[in-house]
């Protein structure tokens, strides 16, 4: 107890601009309140189909203080219950076999879910991941940004929309395919991180709920335990982007 107390005073010691905070949620289709359509944690998909609505990887926080927010960033993992990641999982970058599929998603003013509040109402100018594959795992690294002068405040005790990640059909069956569709998969957000306009940054690692922060495709067992949690900092994003 008190080994964890002087760690705990030493980071707050150092890092005097950094809050912590509440809790992230990661769900497929909606929010972890949601109810139209309702979320969930695990997918499956017969892929048997190149066609139809993408699906939706929805991140979502609840933050245990009020603020107001210039930016974000977050961590997603991704882990294949093989020992290599199916292509039809490899995304973004130059030679992936589905390099198109998956985009990124934050003005849902405009394409719902509308059960959560939306903080950015479409206001975000700049946003973009990376797709960082080895072996069967993936790191994602996201950010969105507002115009400085316009801050959003955001509150405890509210669940808010924070991104989304859209996955298509692409390439899943027939000539030209990507194999791997009905591998299971493990996801998990692992952190976000909010910034004010002076820069300050409020760190969520935590899950809103018992393993709300998790989500399974294809009957992935217990994906919470799948991936480790390691933190990301806006001084990554900015190094991968600039």
């Amino acid at each position: 107890m008190k080994k964890t107390l002087l760690i705990s005073g030493l980071i707050l010691a150092l890092t005097a601009s950094v809050a912590s905070a509440g809790g992230i949620n990661l769900n497929w289709n909606n929010c972890e309140s949601g109810s139209t359509p309702l979320p969930t944690k695990a997918l499956t998909f017969a892929c048997n189909v190149n066609t139809g609505a993408s699906f939706t990887l929805m991140g979502s926080f609840d933050p245990n203080g009020g603020q107001l927010v210039t930016a974000f960033d977050y961590l997603v993992d991704i882990e294949s219950a093989g020992a290599t990641l199916p292509p039809w999982w490899q995304f973004k970058n130059a030679g992936s076999c589905r390099a198109a599929s998956m985009s990124m998603n934050t003005n849902f003013g405009a394409t719902g879910p509308f059960d959560c509040v939306d903080p950015w109402s479409g206001s975000i100018g700049l946003q973009d991941f990376s797709y960082a594959v080895t072996a069967n795992t993936v790191r994602i690294y996201g950010f969105g940004s507002l115009p400085a002068t316009t801050p959003v405040q955001v509150d405890a005790g509210t669940e808010y929309y924070g991104f989304a990640l859209l996955i298509n059909r692409a390439k899943t069956t027939g000539l030209g395919s990507c194999a791997g569709c009905l591998d299971q998969v493990a996801l998990v957000l692992n952190e976000m991180i909010l910034y004010d306009e002076t820069g300050a940054k409020t760190i969520m690692t935590g899950p809103a709920a018992v393993q709300s922060n998790c989500a399974a495709w294809q009957g992935f067992a217990n994906p919470c335990a799948a991936t480790p949690t390691t933190k990301s900092t806006w001084g990554k994003i900015k190094s991968i982007y600039r």
